[in-house]
């Protein structure tokens, strides 16, 4: 059982985004995606200033890369959807945070 970062303001949702960055890298892509889609819910919810200015534009980025990236089974095979997005990796991964990894 994963415990969810808590948030709040700027400096404990910054760790909760380094927290599902972490995973996301180590292959863990459903959990890291959990946590940033309930890290971005809890920013517009709470309108955290600095949240919302400094962080919120990473959170969204890197959901929208995580959505664009995610391989669909076509008859192309699974190059055709990478690339589309500026953080995908021409061999079906993505870049978080200029880190590269691939999806499962």
């Amino acid at each position: 059982m994963k415990i969810r970062p808590d948030f709040g303001a700027v400096r404990e949702n910054a760790a909760a985004f380094d927290v599902a960055v972490a995973s996301i890298t180590s292959g863990d892509i459903a959990w890291g995606r959990s946590l940033l889609a309930a890290l971005r819910d809890h920013i517009w919810s709470t309108e955290e200033q600095k949240s919302a200015q400094g962080m919120l534009p990473q959170v969204r980025k890197t959901l929208a890369a995580l959505k664009t990236c995610t391989p669909t089974p076509t008859a192309h095979g699974r190059e055709e959807g990478a690339g589309s997005h500026p953080a995908c990796d021409p061999h079906g991964g993505v870049r978080v945070l200029g880190v590269p990894w691939m999806l499962a």
